[in-house]
């Protein structure tokens, strides 16, 4: 914070420390990426996009969620309800949020088709099925 005249009054620069070893994140960072590739996330690897995240669901099927990442881009979903009823029988975070999760990200990371994670190779995009804008806005539950 400072003064009209660019007096310094208060600085408020954090600290920055090494939190993780970098041999412990590449780790975390591929149990992430798994968890999209053939995990429970596994249908995040239809956008073809270098990702990593994790489902979760509680007991009851009373809140589901999906939190992932792109190299751009973090994002999180939770579907649940304030007063913890279920979400229904097999409601799971990568039957309920993922697609929701799936549908932001598609268009959140549109303009950065060529990221990758840091010491990484480049995700190819399938000739089938081009990871480029959604058909459909809206996200199918089963």
């Amino acid at each position: 914070m400072t003064t009209a005249d660019g007096e310094v009054l208060w600085d408020d620069t954090p600290d920055v420390h090494v939190s993780t070893d970098e041999k412990t994140a590449r780790q975390m960072m591929q149990l992430f990426e798994a968890v999209t590739r053939q995990g429970t996330g596994a249908a995040a690897s239809q956008l073809h996009h270098p990702l990593g995240g994790k489902t979760g669901t509680t007991n009851d099927f009373t809140d589901a969620w999906f939190l992932g990442f792109s190299p751009s881009v973090t994002c999180g979903v939770w579907v649940g309800y304030d007063d913890r009823q279920t979400l229904g029988d097999k409601q799971t975070g990568a039957r309920v949020a993922l697609p929701i999760w799936m549908d932001f990200m598609r268009t959140a990371f549109a303009d950065h088709p060529d990221e990758t994670f840091p010491g990484e190779a480049p995700v190819a995009p399938s000739p089938a099925s081009p990871a480029g804008p959604p058909a459909n806005k809206s996200a199918t539950i089963h």
